[in-house]
């Protein structure tokens, strides 16, 4: 399928060069600056071009714009730490994520010992 052929199955929700550059250049990215997310106006044509329901294009448009995937819930915690662990190299997250399991495993009773009364 073309990006004009797109347009048209979208009920030209949106336009072939919408489409063209959230293929090519992701949805954030473009040629123009940034490619912004469809309006709740055309859902409609979009779960149509797609064969899927309203529900599940506001649930492409979460995880594909603003990275929330449906059901997830992040702690504030998390939130706070995603850009730092963001800035980490692919070896360096698999480190932390190593330290991060090590430590909400349960400790074998031989490591705990009692501090030493004085």
């Amino acid at each position: 399928m073309d990006y004009i052929a797109m347009q048209v199955g979208c009920d030209r929700a949106r336009s072939h060069s919408w489409w063209r550059n959230v293929v090519e250049y992701g949805p954030w990215k473009g040629p123009q600056g940034r490619t912004g997310p469809p309006t709740p106006d055309e859902w409609d044509g979009i779960a149509q071009l797609f064969g899927t329901t309203r529900d599940q294009v506001r649930a492409m448009i979460a995880a594909d714009w603003f990275g929330v995937q449906p059901g997830a819930e992040v702690s504030a915690r998390v939130m706070k730490l995603a850009p730092l662990v963001d800035k980490l190299t692919e070896k360096e997250a698999e480190a932390l994520a190593v330290v991060i399991h090590s430590m909400t495993l349960p400790l074998p009773r031989s490591f705990i010992k009692a501090p030493k009364k004085k």
